[in-house]
């Protein structure tokens, strides 16, 4: 697994849901993202805001696993192997061709594991191995609390692997990863079988964790300055050159900050995120958007459709 290859941009909506399902405030307010009428295509901006926001979660993801302690990761994995009581070291995984029950795939580096049910092991950990998320289900939430997705490791991320037979594998891995420590666990999604309302249940409530420990606070007043001056910015950005607009809007400050938001509740806020929604707002172009984050040291990438159409084009 690579930073370079996270988070790799396609235009596909694999979320969409019937037309009458929105209102009209709800589907226009969601045009932005959107490069075409029927919301099937997202569009430049989308793009690009949404893959910095997962750049900015792989960052802290990886922060975060490094602050784990690996003696207390192996202590909660135990836990869950013993709630399985059955859960046997895979030696060889084509043994396992066929075989119905739960899984267990163990990261030591990153101190996380995964807990899984499949009616084929072998070919269920081979997937987990040979797919990657869709662009737009990365993000599991918000940047400073989505748990990493586990279809992004790769065989040699994987240390160890587990297993057991089950006739009834749904209620095995409901009591395995209910046991889990959710420090160490990549299970995005509550165990057990993934009935329609625990499906919804899961969309309204992801499975989170904090990301972001020790961070400086900010006040209400300091927020709304910060909030003011980075609008501020941005209004001049767009009367300058690309690259230039990239290194003022790049030249402010980026740390994270903890903010009490108007319902009271703590969250976590950047000027990296507000210059993100004045793309969103369309505020500021995409073309110094991109030069933003380029002055911030990300490459910017495009889906390899647009580059192969841009090249016959051309």
């Amino acid at each position: 697994m690579t930073r370079d290859q996270y988070a790799y941009p396609n235009r596909r909506n694999n979320n969409l849901l019937p037309r009458d399902w929105y209102s009209v405030e709800e589907w226009e307010g969601c045009a932005w993202a959107f490069r075409n009428d029927d919301h099937t295509e997202y569009s430049d901006a989308f793009l690009l805001v949404k893959r910095d926001q997962a750049l900015v979660n792989f960052d802290l993801s990886m922060s975060y696993f490094g602050c784990l302690d690996a003696g207390e990761f192996e202590d909660a994995l135990e836990q869950v192997l013993s709630k399985g009581r059955t859960f046997k070291p895979i030696m060889s995984l084509p043994d396992w061709e066929g075989a119905a029950g739960c899984y267990i795939m163990v990261f030591d580096h990153y101190k996380q594991f995964y807990v899984g049910t499949t009616g084929n092991i072998r070919q269920r950990i081979k997937q987990h191995w040979s797919a990657r998320k869709l662009f737009d289900r990365i993000l599991f939430g918000t940047p400073y609390d989505s748990v990493f997705p586990v279809d992004e490791l790769r065989p040699l991320d994987t240390t160890r692997l587990y297993a057991a037979r089950s006739r009834n594998p749904f209620s095995m891995e409901e009591r395995v990863e209910k046991a889990a420590d959710r420090r160490f666990c990549l299970n995005r999604m509550a165990g057990g079988e993934p009935t329609p309302l625990m499906v919804a249940l899961t969309i309204l409530d992801p499975r989170s964790r904090p990301l972001v420990p020790g961070v400086a606070p900010m006040t209400s007043e300091e927020y709304q300055r910060a909030l003011t001056g980075v609008h501020d910015v941005v209004a001049s950005a767009v009367a300058l050159p690309p690259a230039d607009a990239g290194e003022a809007l790049a030249s402010m400050d980026m740390g994270i900050r903890a903010v009490t938001l108007s319902s009271g509740e703590l969250g976590f806020w950047s000027r990296r995120d507000e210059v993100g929604r004045a793309v969103v707002r369309g505020d500021l172009d995409t073309v110094r958007y991109s030069a933003f984050l380029e002055a911030l040291g990300e490459h910017v990438v495009w889906p390899k459709a647009d580059m192969q159409r841009n090249s016959v084009e051309g």
